[in-house]
């Protein structure tokens, strides 16, 4: 199962976005409650896009302290 969602990524995030467009277009009073969760949601998603690691793995990549700084320092270099 991993091994298939790593190969439609692209397709669950965009399914993921036209689903939320949709809720936020039928039912604008519920956007209110899912807009706390947009920032850290994509902050999750554009942290395992570019730096590999598979979701499974995404609570062991954040308690790597050498890693976390490499990608730190890395990023603003």
């Amino acid at each position: 199962m991993r091994n298939s969602l790593e190969q439609y990524q692209v397709w669950f995030y965009l399914v993921a976005i036209l689903a939320g467009m949709a809720i936020g277009w039928m039912s604008p009073e519920q956007t209110r409650h899912w807009e706390a969760l947009l920032w850290p949601a994509l902050g999750v998603l554009l942290y395992t896009t570019f730096t590999q690691v598979p979701l499974i793995h995404l609570r062991s990549a954040f308690r790597d302290r050498r890693f976390l700084a490499a990608l730190l320092t890395g990023n603003f270099i």
